[in-house]
């Protein structure tokens, strides 16, 4: 006769604790900050149930790929939603030649 012992373990939890909104867009910004392939001051975070919304207005695409590099890798974010814009400025030519 085999006996088998019974061992009581505590429950898993599922989900890891949840980062507070705030949080996550202190941690955003600051990383924003730190990145020299975003401008300074040209993009707002917003948070909402985890998921980012980024907003504002640069001059490139790399800067916004650069930006959204560094937000999409929080600890935290559940997504993120991109609402920046690239604002083309032309080029003056001059017919002129020197």
């Amino acid at each position: 006769m085999s006996r088998t012992r019974s061992m009581k373990t505590a429950p898993r939890k599922t989900a890891s604790p949840r980062l507070s909104d705030a949080h996550i867009a202190a941690e955003a910004t600051r990383r924003l900050a730190w990145d020299d392939a975003v401008p300074a001051h040209t993009l707002t975070v917003e948070v909402a149930h985890g998921r980012i919304t980024l907003l504002g207005e640069l001059a490139e695409d790399r800067q916004r790929t650069a930006a959204l590099e560094d937000i999409t890798r929080l600890f935290g974010v559940t997504g993120v939603r991109d609402h920046t814009t690239i604002k083309r400025v032309a080029q003056q030519r001059s017919n002129k030649r020197p």
